[in-house]
C-alpha cells in the first residue's frame, strides 16, 4: 500500500515519528526534522516499542532503522503500516541500501536511506517522499533492476549480466559459469531454513560427504550440512552482506554472504587461520567505527548552523563526547593489540582505587540502571589507564551482549586475601557453554555475532590481567546472565 502524496503547502507541518536504536541518531535527527519545520510526535529505541508510539500518534511520516534490538525494522514495518495507512515509512540502515531496499517496499515502506547521508540530505528525502518523487537518494530509483541476481563473488571482477531477455535465463547462463569456480558458491532461499537452490561442485565436496551418493543437496535446509553458518545467516539477516568465518569440519572456511532479493548466494573459501583472522578483523572493525563516524559527520554538519541554542549546543556536545569515547575505546583495543603482537606492552604500575576508575567508567559509558557496589575499600597495583581500559571493555561487552540491569562490583577475593576483585555483571543470556572456552581469544565472536564488536575487547582485558598480575575469568549468572571478574593484587601497605 503506498501513501498518496499530501499537498506540498503541509510538507513543513509534517509529524514525524524516529525509531532507532541510537539514542544520538535519534537527536540528531529530531534537530534536523524541527530546523526543518516538522514536528516530532515520538521516538522509540526498538520496533516494539516504536510500533506503540506510531499507535499513539499516527505520524505523517515514520524514520524506522532496520536492524534493532527486541524487535527489528522490517518485523515491525507491516504492523506500522497497519496502524498508519497513510503515514510515508522510510527505512534507515547502515548496511548498504540496494541490498534491502526492496525487501522493504515490499513491506509497505515509500523510501529507504543509508545512515551516514547528510541532515539536509535526509529532509530532502522526505520532502521528496512526501510530494511523490521517489527516487532512491543513492541515485536510482527503488525498483527491481534488470539484472541477473548473481553477482561476481566478492573480490573477483564483476560478472552482473544485464538483462534484455528473460531473467531466469541469463541467471541460468550466470550460474553455468560460476559451478566452475573453484570456491564453493550455495544459492539458497532468503528465509530460514534457507533451502539450498543451487550448488556447485565445490560447495558439494565442502558440505555433503561423498561417500553417500543418495544424499542430495536440491532442496536441503542449509542448516542440516552447515548449522553454524545458517544460524549466522539468520541471525544477520537483515544486515545486508556479511562476512564472517566459520569451520567446517576442523577447516576455517571464509564466508560471504551476498542478497540478491530473491535469494542468498553463500560464498565459501578455505583460508589459513591467519589470513581468516586477518579479513575477518578488517571486516568487524570497519563496520565498529562506522556507526560513530556517520554520527559524527552529521554533527559537523549540524553546528555549522548559526542560530544554536546553547541547549541545543550542549545536546550535541554530548554526543560526540560519546561517539569520540566509542572510537576511542576501538582504537585503544587495536593500539594494544599491535604492541601485544611486538611484545612492546609496557605497564605504569602505581597504587589506584577501583572503586573510583569504575565509578568513571560508568559515568563515560552512560549505562542506563548501572550500579556499582564497594565491599572493598583497598587499593589496587595497577596502571590507571589499562585499569580504565579494561573495566571499559568489560561494561562495553555487557551492553553489547547482555542486557540491563548492569551491576559492578568491587568486592574481596574469595580464593586470596591479597586479591581485589572487580565483577562486571549483566542479565542477559550468558555466553554459550560451546563458546567459552574460547571467550579470551583474540577475534573470537561466538556464532550469530558476524558484524558485531571487533573480537578483541576480552582478548586485551585478559592480556592486561595477566601483565599487571591479576586475572580473569567468566561464570554464569546465579539468575541468567553473565559475570566477568577481573582480579588484581591489593596494594602493599607500609
Amino acid at each position: 500500500m503506498t501513501a498518496e502524496p499530501l499537498p506540498p503547502q503541509d510538507i513543513e507541518s509534517l509529524r514525524v515519528v524516529i525509531i532507532d536504536d541510537t539514542a544520538d541518531l535519534r537527536e540528531l535527527l529530531r534537530f534536523a526534522l524541527v530546523r526543518g519545520g516538522m514536528t516530532v510526535v515520538g521516538e522509540a529505541g526498538d520496533g516494539r516499542a516504536g510500533i506503540a508510539v506510531v499507535a499513539e500518534t499516527v505520524p505523517d511520516v515514520v524514520l524506522l532503522d532496520l536492524s534493532m534490538p527486541v524487535m527489528d525494522g522490517l518485523e515491525a514495518l507491516p504492523p506500522i503500516r497497519e496502524l498508519a495507512p497513510a503515514a510515508h515509512i522510510i527505512v534507515l540502515s547502515g548496511f548498504g541500501a540496494t541490498q534491502m531496499a526492496e525487501r522493504a517496499l515490499d513491506l509497505g515502506a515509500n523510501g529507504y536511506l543509508e545512515k551516514g547521508a547528510s541532515l539536509g540530505r535526509v529532509l530532502d528525502h522526505i520532502r521528496d517522499i512526501v510530494d511523490g518523487r521517489t527516487t532512491n537518494p543513492i541515485g536510482r530509483a527503488l525498483t527491481p533492476t534488470h539484472e541477473s541476481p548473481l553477482q561476481a563473488a566478492p573480490g573477483d571482477e564483476a560478472s552482473r549480466v544485464p538483462v534484455q531477455r528473460d531473467a531466469a535465463a541469463a541467471a541460468a547462463e550466470v550460474w553455468d559459469a560460476l559451478t566452475l569456480a573453484p570456491f564453493g558458491i550455495v544459492e539458497v532461499g532468503a528465509e530460514p531454513p534457507f533451502r539450498i537452490l543451487r550448488i556447485n561442485p565445490a560447495a558439494e565436496e565442502l558440505l555433503f560427504d561423498a561417500s553417500q551418493p543418495d544424499v542430495t543437496s536440491a532442496g536441503t535446509p542449509f542448516n542440516i550440512c552447515a548449522g553454524d553458518i545458517a544460524a549466522t545467516i539468520a541471525e544477520n539477516r537483515l544486515r545486508g552482506d556479511i562476512d564472517f568465518e566459520a569451520v567446517l569440519d576442523w577447516q576455517p572456511i571464509n564466508v560471504n554472504i551476498r542478497h540478491t532479493g530473491t535469494s542468498l548466494l553463500v560464498y565459501l573459501r578455505t583460508i589459513t587461520e591467519e589470513v581468516g583472522v586477518l579479513r575477518s578483523a578488517i571486516a568487524t572493525t570497519a563496520h565498529e567505527i562506522r556507526g560513530p563516524v556517520a554520527v559524527l559527520c552529521a554533527i559537523a554538519e549540524a553546528i555549522t548552523e548559526d542560530d544554536l541554542d546553547p541547549e541545543e549546543h550542549r545536546r550535541l556536545m554530548a554526543s560526540v563526547a560519546r561517539q569520540a569515547r566509542m572510537l576511542d575505546g576501538i582504537t585503544a583495543d587495536l593500539l594494544t593489540a599491535a604492541q601485544i603482537q611486538r611484545g612492546t606492552l609496557r605497564m605504569d604500575l602505581r597504587d589506584v582505587d577501583p572503586a573510583v576508575v569504575a565509578d568513571a567508567v560508568i559515568g563515560d559509558h552512560d549505562v542506563t540502571g548501572a550500579t556499582l557496589e564497594v565491599t572493598d575499600r583497598r587499593l589496587v597495583r595497577a596502571d590507571p589507564l589499562r585499569l580504565s581500559q579494561m573495566i571499559s571493555n568489560l561494561i562495553s561487552n555487557a551492553t553489547k551482549y547482555g542486557e540491563p540491569p548492569i551491576r559492578i562490583r568491587v568486592r574481596p577475593s574469595t580464593d586470596h586475601d591479597r586479591g581485589v576483585c572487580i565483577d562486571v555483571e549483566d542479565a542477559g543470556a550468558g555466553v554459550p557453554v560451546e563458546f567459552r572456552s574460547k571467550l579470551f581469544r583474540e577475534f573470537s565472536r561466538a556464532s550469530g555475532t558476524a558484524a558485531a564488536g571487533t573480537g578483541l575487547g576480552l582478548h586485551v582485558v585478559r592480556t592486561l590481567a595477566v601483565a599487571q598480575g591479576g586475572t580473569i575469568g567468566y561464570a554464569a549468572g546465579e539468575h541468567g546472565g553473565s559475570v566477568f571478574t577481573l582480579t588484581l593484587p591489593a596494594a602493599v601497605r607500609d
